[in-house]
């Protein structure tokens, strides 16, 4: 068997392993004592359940892939897969006035690991809950999370709604935070290329918005939700890239760079308001609402971000 750290081969004795459980307790102790952290694992190419390893022999197994990372990585790892999780659940609710008895079953299991992924990335991150909100949102993230572990009963529209409300509250921070995170490490080179893409591109962007309205309008509202969350990751990945730009940037203070007397703070406020109030026209399946935001208000808004892209770029050396 051999075996691969991060895609490099190491030169490894197979000692008193008896099957592959032995083999990634020992690469997992030893990453950890390194101050690192299993990431991924494959065997033969393959993704394989913990459970699974026991009854898996060393001798039948030709390569094992180990992925090895930072603290950082695992947060984002973790916080991704968090973010598949709840479209996977506002998938499920949506359009719904009660759950299975599996299907509650189900949820009341996830919600033990939403806390557990949440309650890590916060202590590793040294974030403070009670202190934070999403974008445009007043509620802090502590009382988000609060409502959806909680053990309120899912079992009327009201409450559904109630729950997609704070779930759609939840993704925005998910994936604001995740893309964050993500452009820490980026190089200068990329997060230019970051802000031409965006900067020369905006038309694309309300296109695709556009896409989202016809296929709403039309009532294909599965492949519309869809399109919307693709489209809403790209409109973060843009903010967080304008975010980023303050940690190359020595001479500028971002807060106080305006264009038409509106600061970059108050127009990505803007923004996050109207994506709040598309995802609850979906929700509520008002039609008119959703198309008037997305056809009028969103255009405007994206535009006032192209200013402030070009304006940073041309800062960044």
């Amino acid at each position: 068997m051999q075996i691969f750290i991060n895609e490099e081969a190491v030169e490894s004795k197979i000692e008193n392993e008896k099957n592959m459980e032995d083999v990634y307790s020992g690469i997992k102790n030893w990453a950890e004592s390194k101050g690192k952290f299993l990431v991924a694992f494959k065997i033969d190419g393959n993704e394989k359940k913990d459970a699974e390893l026991k009854n898996i022999s060393i001798n039948s197994v030709s390569r094992a892939d180990f992925y090895i990372g930072e603290s950082l990585d695992v947060v984002i790892s973790s916080l991704s897969e968090l973010d598949l999780y709840v479209d996977k659940i506002g998938d499920t609710l949506f359009g719904r006035d009660s759950l299975t008895p599996k299907e509650a079953s189900d949820l009341e299991e996830g919600k033990k690991w939403i806390l557990t992924v949440l309650e890590s990335a916060e202590s590793i991150l040294r974030l403070d809950y009670k202190k934070m909100s999403p974008v445009g949102i007043e509620k802090t993230i502590s009382g988000i999370i609060e409502n959806l572990t909680s053990e309120k009963k899912l079992d009327t529209i009201l409450s559904i709604e109630d729950y997609l409300e704070n779930l759609r509250d939840l993704k925005l921070f998910i994936m604001d935070l995740i893309n964050r995170l993500s452009l820490l490490n980026l190089d200068t080179e990329t997060i230019k290329e970051i802000l031409d893409t965006y900067a020369n591109n905006m038309e694309v962007l309300k296109k695709e918005f556009m896409s989202v309205n016809e296929n709403f309008q039309s009532g294909k509202e599965a492949l519309a939700n869809q399109l919307l969350q693709h489209s809403s990751g790209r409109l973060h990945i843009m903010i967080s890239g304008l975010i980023s730009v303050a940690n190359k940037i020595h001479n500028t203070n971002i807060e106080e760079l305006k264009f038409n007397d509106q600061t970059l703070l108050i127009v990505n406020k803007e923004l996050s308001e109207k994506l709040n109030t598309i995802a609850k026209a979906f929700e509520d399946r008002d039609i008119l609402t959703a198309g008037d935001t997305i056809e009028y208000e969103l255009p405007e808004i994206l535009d006032k971000f192209v200013p402030f892209l070009k304006a940073l770029r041309e800062k960044l050396v």
